[in-house]
């Protein structure tokens, strides 16, 4: 199993009305303008840091938030490459450089809801309070168990609260960030190669989903 983010439709139940609500959207215009149905997302993303403190590791050559911009790098994509909110912030990045960067400081509790969209899962909605509302990628993180989703490429979207024409210019903007995350997101779409669904590519063993290689193939996970 994915810990719920394989064909069961995820955490919670659909939150869709809810979501529109606190964003003060008809929910109507959130499903035409986003996406529907809505689900809490396990764990409420955010990135898991290292603990603090001597490692034996020398950190050479962190980029600076300057540095990232002028390359149009993503801040939260170093955590590819080793490197997470702590590493950046011993290399000098504030805890101001973290959140513009949609990254959570060591030590700091992540205050921001996160509700995901799709089967398998292809998009994160994010209602922060001090950032407003913020689209993502989901990426599958499996620290612990049950895998959780973990926001990536998160994109402020300030125009999306209180939108009422979904086709209006701010609706335009939305789907204009949506729809670059779903590209992202669906080239990390497979299907299984015993049932045949769509899968998220992490969520495989063998090539099989979960589901399949612990009834088929004898892998408990």
């Amino acid at each position: 199993m994915t810990g719920g983010y394989e064909q069961d439709g995820g955490a919670g139940g659909d939150r869709t009305a809810e979501v529109a609500a606190r964003l003060g959207v008809d929910p109507r215009v959130l499903a035409v303008v986003v996406a529907a149905g809505w689900r809490v997302a396990d764990g409420h993303g955010g990135v898991a840091d290292a603990p603090d403190g001597p490692r034996g590791t020398v950190y050479v050559g962190v980029p600076s938030p300057a540095e990232l911009r002028a390359l149009d790098l993503p801040a939260d994509g170093l955590r590819h490459f080793g490197l997470t909110p702590a590493d950046l912030r011993r290399g000098g990045w504030t805890d101001t450089d973290l959140r513009s960067a949609g990254l959570t400081p060591p030590g700091a509790p992540d205050a921001t809801a996160w509700f995901v969209a799709g089967d398998p899962p292809q998009l994160m909605l994010g209602l922060d309070p001090a950032r407003g509302a913020l689209l993502a990628r989901p990426e599958l993180r499996r620290a612990g168990h049950p895998p959780v989703l973990d926001p990536a490429d998160v994109v402020a979207v300030p125009v999306l609260p209180g939108c009422t024409d979904p086709d209006g210019d701010a609706a335009l903007a939305v789907r204009e960030v949506r729809d670059g995350l779903l590209r992202r997101a669906r080239r990390r779409i497979t299907h299984c190669a015993l049932c045949l669904r769509p899968v998220l590519r992490d969520a495989t063993t063998h090539g099989a989903c979960h589901l399949c290689a612990g009834s088929w193939l004898g892998i408990v996970l």
